[in-house]
């Protein structure tokens, strides 16, 4: 497969500041990510833990969208399942419904992921910055064509971790992070700021995520303001940080330009956002569609 995803794929319980609340969807930063690859590449795998009961829960999702199942792995009885819960100032907490030692147990190993560094384009990566994840993974990177995301999760977004992380990103391809954990792991407020102070740390590509107002691409040479889809009625926010971060790695080992990358991110988060869970297709004519957006939004622009 050329694209991988190396994240959770879970059941998510949502509830919603409103008092709504939605029960077993398929859920997890994994699939979403593999969502938004999935718009731009019929060539996609997730790889990550699983429970045995995975395969019956939502085994025929994969099937309908043509997507291989072969890089989970069953590693407990019981698939995860998350409740997310959502508050009125739009933060949220997630539990793990039976307990963190649980979740553990399922997360994708090094070891795991190994044979995929040698036949893939691009590897993205939900993680914190666990020191011994990322020693074993940056020896397999160093002598691996494929392109690496770092989707940093937000335990490892603080002042403290800020040389750590900049010492692991500056051996992978992309960095994507939101807003707030820039603010929380640079220790700065203003935009300007934070965009200047990755330009510094030297890398190839930083995807800064800002919700609803779009991202920026960041490069040592430049910054470019990248806006979200227009006209999208948000139904279920989850995922869409996931799902952009998926299509800007696709559209990077496309040989698109930061900009691009940036509006196939903007694309894939809209399809993702407009549903309760994940969209239930994702086929030939979802990617046509995605592709006529993509030039419209660079007709806008021009």
């Amino acid at each position: 497969m050329d694209y991988i995803v190396a994240s959770t794929a879970v059941t998510d319980e949502i509830r919603f500041s409103d008092g709504k609340t939605v029960e077993k969807v398929a859920g997890g930063a994994g699939i979403y990510a593999l969502c938004g690859m999935k718009l731009w590449s019929d060539s996609v795998l997730l790889a990550t833990g699983v429970g045995a009961d995975y395969r019956e829960i939502y085994g025929e999702w994969y099937e309908t969208n043509k997507i291989s199942m072969e890089g989970l792995l069953v590693k407990d009885e019981k698939t995860p399942h998350t409740v997310i819960q959502y508050f009125e100032d739009g933060e949220r907490t997630e539990t793990p419904l039976y307990g963190p030692d649980h979740y553990k147990k399922i997360e994708i190993t090094p070891e795991d992921l190994k044979p995929y560094f040698s036949a893939s384009k691009g590897i993205y990566i939900f993680k914190n910055d666990s020191p011994d994840f990322w020693e074993k993974i940056l020896v397999m990177k160093k002598e691996s064509p494929a392109a690496v995301m770092w989707e940093i999760a937000n335990d490892a977004t603080c002042l403290e971790k800020k040389e750590h992380v900049r010492e692991i990103a500056s051996r992978l391809d992309i960095l994507s992070i939101n807003m707030t954990e820039a603010r929380a792991l640079l220790g700065l407020e203003r935009k300007e700021d934070i965009i200047q102070e990755f330009q510094s740390w030297n890398l190839k590509l930083v995807f800064l995520r800002q919700g609803a107002r779009g991202a920026v691409m960041i490069t040592p040479k430049e910054a470019v303001e990248v806006p979200s889809c227009q006209g999208v009625k948000v139904m279920d926010p989850t995922g869409g940080g996931n799902s952009s971060s998926g299509a800007v790695l696709c559209g990077y080992c496309q040989g698109y330009s930061p900009a691009e990358c940036g509006r196939m991110g903007s694309i894939s988060a809209a399809m993702c956002i407009s549903q309760y869970g994940v969209p239930k297709r994702i086929q030939k004519e979802e990617q046509e569609e995605a592709l006529r957006l993509l030039k419209s939004m660079e007709e806008l622009t021009c």
